[in-house]
């Protein structure tokens, strides 16, 4: 169910000081496994009247609900349910250069673009590592 807070292990008791964190979601009926990485917080610039510039504005993103962005991990968490995965906080970090190079490392590291279970299945759902690597088809 949306907006439902999501179980994810490994949280933090507070994420003040942090920007975002790396993640792993594991279906446990298929043995699939998605890594990302999810930011904290959400910045808005607003308009204010009389002023020049706009006001930023920090706000805590939706992260406690979220589930992925991979439409293809959404129609499986809609299929199998969401307390058949498990959703894991991997580490959280404090600026977004560190936040990036760790999402982007721990899926070379993964392999997650060729890596497949024995029944053929790609391990990953991932199918691009920063939009600019992607899965080849043969």
């Amino acid at each position: 169910m949306k907006n439902q807070p999501t179980s994810w292990q490994n949280t933090p008791e507070s994420i003040d000081g942090y920007i975002g964190f790396t993640y792993l979601i594991v279906n446990k009926i298929t043995n699939q496994k998605y890594i990302g990485k999810k930011f904290f917080w959400f910045t808005n610039r607003i308009k204010i009247e009389g002023r020049k510039n706009r006001k930023k504005v920090v706000t805590e993103s939706d992260w406690r609900t979220y589930e992925s962005s991979d439409d293809e991990v959404k129609s499986d968490i809609a299929k199998f349910r969401k307390e058949n995965f498990d959703f894991i906080i991997l580490n959280c970090y404090k600026n977004k250069r560190s936040l990036t190079f760790a999402e982007t490392e721990l899926q070379f590291k993964r392999d997650v673009l060729t890596k497949k279970l024995p029944n053929g299945l790609y391990e990953y759902y991932n199918k691009n590592i920063s939009g600019r690597y992607f899965r080849t088809v043969l």
